[in-house]
């Protein structure tokens, strides 16, 4: 039965043996691309094409993979912001119309709302993102210190992870006692199963989120108003302009949502 062999190790040995570095692509010292190309993964997977999905892998090795991509990472922001944006704009304006306020005051409460919330938005998610981050790098410090004094203990409690997810407990020790090779990967995979966090990029800028979040609430937040203010401007009436403002306001949504 294969046993833990990190508790056999001292610390010189082991991070020794956790220095192991990633394989990297020859004369340019940079990390080996992933051999897929993702797009055509994709693409196979809509049209359930296994035979695609198989040459999607054998026809693209060296090819970069990127799983989600930069512009992924602000997907949750534009759709946060702009959703909040076009909610929180169109009920200002319907509160006024309700009330029977001038046009002018429904143009005047529509942007102070837009800026305002804008702002909060795009601040708040800015600031809870790094909060977020900051607290993720904090948990990777702590376990990378217990991983290195402390591996055969870190190593167990992954152990014993492992054995509730039903993996038997020789498969787990082979499995761990090859992965604690590789310390940075070791603890990646540590934060994943023992804390369930994502470690973040080392150029993760929450900033930028929030700038797309301010971004999203200003851009579909105007449309509410700017249909309001144009229809007037046209020199509609009071019903058709509160309808086309309910209308422009749901393809917005629409459109966000697609």
């Amino acid at each position: 039965m294969p046993k833990l062999v990190a508790s056999n190790l001292s610390h010189a040995e082991f991070q020794k043996q956790s220095t192991t570095p990633e394989p990297t692509s020859p004369g340019t010292g940079k990390a080996m691309p992933l051999g897929r190309d993702l797009d055509a993964a994709r693409k196979a997977y809509s049209k359930g094409d296994i035979e695609a999905l198989v040459s999607s892998h054998d026809n693209a090795i060296g090819a970069d993979e990127e799983h989600a991509g930069e512009a992924g990472d602000f997907i949750k922001s534009l759709v946060f912001g702009g959703l909040d944006g076009i909610i929180t704009t169109f009920a200002i304006v319907s509160a006024a119309v309700g009330a029977s306020l001038s046009k002018k005051t429904v143009i005047v409460m529509g942007l102070a709302n837009l800026i305002a919330d804008a702002i909060s938005m795009g601040l708040g998610d800015a600031l809870s993102e790094k909060a977020e981050v900051d607290y993720i790098r904090r948990e990777w410090a702590r376990e990378t210190w217990e991983m290195d004094n402390n591996p055969a203990g870190e190593i167990k409690e992954m152990l014993e992870l492992y054995e509730a997810e039903g993996v038997s407990h020789d498969d787990s020790a082979l499995i761990l006692n090859t992965m604690a090779k590789y310390k940075e990967f070791f603890v990646k995979h540590m934060m994943i199963v023992e804390l369930g966090l994502q470690t973040p990029d080392d150029d993760a800028n929450p900033w930028a989120k929030g700038a797309v979040t301010f971004g999203a609430f200003v851009l579909f937040g105007s449309v509410p108003l700017l249909s309001y203010i144009i229809a007037n401007a046209a020199g509609a009436d009071g019903g058709l302009l509160f309808g086309l403002c309910i209308m422009f306001t749901a393809m917005a949504i629409f459109l966000l949502g697609a």
